[in-house]
């Protein structure tokens, strides 16, 4: 046999064992998380999540991310049994929105947006205004773009000052970025 022929071989046995590694792994995602699902069978089945958070009526919060380089967070809130009562994707253009709910008053900061949204993809420095960190997450802003929301932090408080999307340059090859 040539190494053509072993090559050829080879190839739908390396196809094959691709599918199952990727049909396995979109079992094993956030997403499938049903209400009812106790927190112990799902940190069985995805492993650690980025966060275990308390919920304000006793329950937990888990934060599941492919930030830095994905596009998505779910967050699934059990209820006081340690049962899933709902997961949703948080990185998307509706729940950003509900940063304006309060913006002005100081209402929101490092504690709820880590609540809210999970980790960020990225924190950066900016020049002006001096004392602000900015904090960009990874979205697909209104379920097609490859974007990031940029939400300012206040380094003294921690208050959010401002947010917006932008194109993501990673995902722009005409920046030079992501080739």
């Amino acid at each position: 046999m040539g190494i053509s022929q072993g090559m050829r071989r080879g190839v739908p046995r390396v196809l094959a064992a691709a599918a199952l590694a990727a049909l396995l792994g979109a079992c094993a995602s956030p997403a499938t998380i049903q209400p009812g699902e106790t927190q112990a069978a799902t940190m069985a089945r995805l492993g650690k999540p980025v966060a275990e958070l308390p919920l304000p009526n006793g329950g937990t919060r888990l934060i599941y991310t492919s930030q830095p380089m994905g596009q998505y967070t779910w967050i699934t809130d059990y209820d006081t049994n340690h049962v899933a009562v709902s997961t949703v994707q948080a990185l998307t253009s509706t729940r950003f929105e509900m940063i304006n709910n309060g913006l002005e008053e100081g209402k929101w900061n490092r504690d709820r947006m880590l609540f809210e949204f999970g980790p960020p993809a990225e924190i950066r420095r900016v020049a002006f205004p001096a004392d602000q960190a900015v904090w960009g997450y990874r979205f697909r802003q209104d379920g097609v773009w490859n974007s990031l929301m940029y939400v300012y932090v206040r380094d003294s408080d921690g208050v959010v000052t401002r947010f917006h999307p932008g194109p993501d340059p990673l995902a722009d090859p005409r920046e030079g970025f992501g080739r």
